[in-house]
């Protein structure tokens, strides 16, 4: 199984997975973690990941562009087909039955947001829940 994290703090996810019961499944080659800096595919000059949200409102969100450049940079790394999770307060709780369900597909994309969240647009173009 490899499991792609899309964070703007990879150092930081780095030093909890080399942990534990994921990092012995690392060590022995049952899985493959990558940990991927979304700031790394931005188009601004100053490296800025963050910017109104489009239709308004308040605070800040992050932006389409890096969010989906970073996607699909790491979609074509491989041709397993990859399942695209964005982590959210808002999103569905993590069962152990929906835990057994994950760990049968071959590729996990996991989106971390910050802010007040991501580009709803990208959100609607790459997640799958």
């Amino acid at each position: 199984m490899q499991i792609e994290i899309a964070t703007l703090f990879p150092d930081m996810c780095e030093a909890v997975l080399s942990e534990s019961i994921i990092g012995r499944a690392r060590k022995k080659g049952a899985i493959t973690v990558q940990c991927h800096q979304i700031r790394d595919y931005t188009a601004d000059r100053h490296n800025r990941v963050d910017d109104s949200p489009f239709g308004g409102g308040m605070g800040m969100v992050m932006q389409a562009q890096p969010v989906y450049d970073c996607w699909k940079a790491v979609k074509a790394q491989s041709e397993l087909p990859m399942h695209t999770i964005y982590l959210s307060p808002k999103g569905n709780v993590l069962t152990q039955q929906r835990v057994r369900e994950l760990a049968e597909m071959p590729r996990l994309f996991l989106l971390c947001g910050h802010y007040e969240g991501i580009d709803q647009r990208v959100l609607d173009r790459i997640v799958d829940e």
